[in-house]
């Protein structure tokens, strides 16, 4: 039968319905819930510096991220400015998508230290605006696909995990051929299998997330110093270094 998609304003009757909400998927079906963690990533933006920018070499325009697990990532824009921003802050219990996410970001001074160090020569230049957005952060790190409740008619993908902006493309090949019926290698892939792991219930994942976030925090703090970290942090930080980098905006 035609699946049904009912909004508060109307409602749409469809053949094949692709549900690609990202990290709006986990409050929105509670079968998901567990299956991603709601994590900020969380962006400044310099006033227009296109003299600074050349005089850094920074001209290219390519995203470039460091290695940490939460990680750093920054690149200029056509008119001159710098935009930086840094993954794994904000989380939200349960997979509520909170008000915090549509404002400026609360980690501007954070970013602003950020700034100063990776760019001294930006270090008095305005910082025009500031923002977050929510990332779907999955147990492995890696997106996944599916049908819902096992209809032939309605498939899903996200988890993304803040870095959607290539393997997206690898999404919509999947997609595309899952709503159309093919049998080919992107719809035998084994992204295809629905979440492949999931995280504590709340509030162990709420509280859990909390502890490993501000252990790698201290982790990379002592490592910047040059001291030789914690090994409780050190022991933290492997949760989530288990998953891989995640939430590049």
């Amino acid at each position: 039968r035609p699946a049904e998609v009912v909004t508060p304003h109307g409602r749409v009757v469809a053949g094949r319905v692709v549900l690609a909400l990202n990290a709006w998927m986990a409050r929105a079906f509670p079968q998901f819930e567990r299956s991603v963690a709601i994590v900020s990533s969380d962006m400044l933006i310099t006033e227009p510096r296109p003299d600074l920018l050349q005089e850094i070499g920074l001209t290219s325009g390519v995203s470039v991220l460091d290695s940490r697990i939460f990680v750093h990532y920054y690149h200029n824009t056509p008119d001159g400015r710098l935009m930086l921003g840094k993954g794994g802050n904000t989380f939200a219990y349960g997979g509520r998508m909170l008000p915090v996410f549509d404002r400026p970001s609360p980690y501007l001074g954070q970013l602003r230290g950020s700034l100063r160090e990776f760019f001294p020569e930006f270090a008095e230049v305005a910082i025009e605006a500031s923002w977050n957005g929510p990332s779907d952060r999955s147990v492995t790190g890696l997106p996944f696909f599916g049908r819902l409740d096992g209809r032939d008619n309605v498939f899903y993908g996200f988890g993304y995990s803040g870095s959607g902006v290539g393997p997206c493309h690898m999404g919509g090949q999947i997609l595309s051929s899952l709503a159309l019926g093919l049998d080919n290698p992107w719809t035998r892939s084994p992204l295809t299998q629905g979440p492949l792991g999931r995280f504590p219930p709340e509030p162990i994942r709420y509280v859990g997330s909390l502890m490993v976030r501000n252990a790698i925090r201290r982790k990379e703090h002592a490592e910047d110093a040059g001291r030789r970290p914690r090994h409780l942090d050190v022991r933290l930080a492997r949760f989530a270094a288990a998953a891989g980098k995640a939430d590049k905006g």
